[in-house]
C-alpha cells in the first residue's frame, strides 16, 4: 500500500494511551480541547488524536484533524457496547456501515437515524476494512464485520436496547463517536473504520462491565490498529 498518513481517533485517554506511547518522533499538540499526538509507527505517518466523549467532540476532532493534518483516511478505535448476546466482552467490532441510533425525522420522510440531506448509512472504506481482516486473520483474532450505530447515550436500559434491536435488526454494538466521525469523513470525502472492542453487553450490567473492562478492551481495539498499521507500510 506504500506509506500512508493515518489519522487515529479515540474518545478518552484509555482509548489512546497504546498508540501514543508507540510513536516515534512524537509531537503534541492541543486545540479547541482536542489532543492531537503527532509521529511515526511502523514508517507509517501516525495523528492520532483524543476527542473527548460524544458526537459534538468527535465532530470537530475529526474536523481539525482532516482539515490541519490531511490523512489518507481516518480510524476510530475504542469500546462499545455489544448488541449482538452472542458475542462477549473483548470481541472485537469492525464496522460495515455507521448509522445514528438517537435521530428521528421520520415525519419527514427520512429513514429513523437519518440526518436530514445525509445518507442513512456511512459505509466503511471497502480496502480499510481489507486490510484489518486480513491483519486480524494473520495474528489469529477474530472479529465480527457490521452495523456500529451511535448516540449520545450510554445504553443501559433495557427497554431502550430492545427498540434498537428492532429498529436496526442486526446491529452488532452502540457508542458514542462513531456517528460523528463518519459524517464528518463522508463531507471529506476521506476513507474511514471504525474499530470497537466491546467493554459491555448493553444491559442491566453495562455499567459495571464497562468500568471494569475499559482498559483491557481499550487495549485489545488498541492493539489491533497498530497490526493493521504495520501491514500499510
Amino acid at each position: 500500500m506504500g506509506v500512508v498518513k493515518i489519522g487515529i481517533i479515540g474518545a478518552m485517554e484509555e482509548e489512546v494511551r497504546t498508540i501514543a506511547a508507540n510513536l516515534s518522533n512524537r509531537k503534541e499538540k492541543e486545540i479547541a480541547g482536542c489532543y492531537f499526538y503527532e509521529g511515526l509507527l511502523y514508517d507509517n505517518e501516525i495523528i492520532l488524536m483524543k476527542s473527548g466523549i460524544g458526537k459534538v467532540n468527535a465532530a470537530i476532532g475529526t474536523t481539525l484533524m482532516i482539515e490541519l493534518y490531511k490523512p489518507d483516511v481516518v480510524v476510530n478505535s475504542g469500546v462499545a457496547g455489544g448488541l449482538d448476546r452472542t458475542m462477549s466482552v473483548g470481541d472485537i467490532v469492525v464496522s460495515t456501515e455507521v448509522r445514528y441510533n438517537d435521530v428521528d425525522a421520520t415525519v419527514f420522510g427520512y429513514e429513523f437515524g437519518q440526518v436530514p440531506a445525509m445518507p442513512a448509512a456511512y459505509i466503511a472504506d471497502h480496502n480499510l476494512q481489507e486490510a484489518v481482516i486480513g491483519a486480524a486473520k494473520k495474528n489469529n483474532i477474530s472479529i465480527e464485520p457490521g452495523l456500529v450505530l451511535s448516540g449520545d447515550s450510554f445504553m443501559s436500559n433495557e427497554t431502550r436496547i430492545d427498540e434498537l434491536k428492532r429498529e436496526f435488526p442486526g446491529a452488532l454494538c452502540t457508542e458514542m463517536e462513531a456517528g460523528a466521525i463518519a459524517q464528518v469523513a463522508y463531507r471529506f470525502d476521506c476513507p474511514f473504520l471504525i474499530i470497537r472492542a466491546l467493554s459491555d453487553i448493553a444491559g442491566q450490567e453495562a455499567l459495571q462491565s464497562y468500568e471494569s473492562f475499559l482498559n483491557t478492551a481499550s487495549k485489545i481495539s488498541a492493539d489491533l490498529v497498530q497490526t493493521m498499521v504495520m501491514d500499510m507500510k
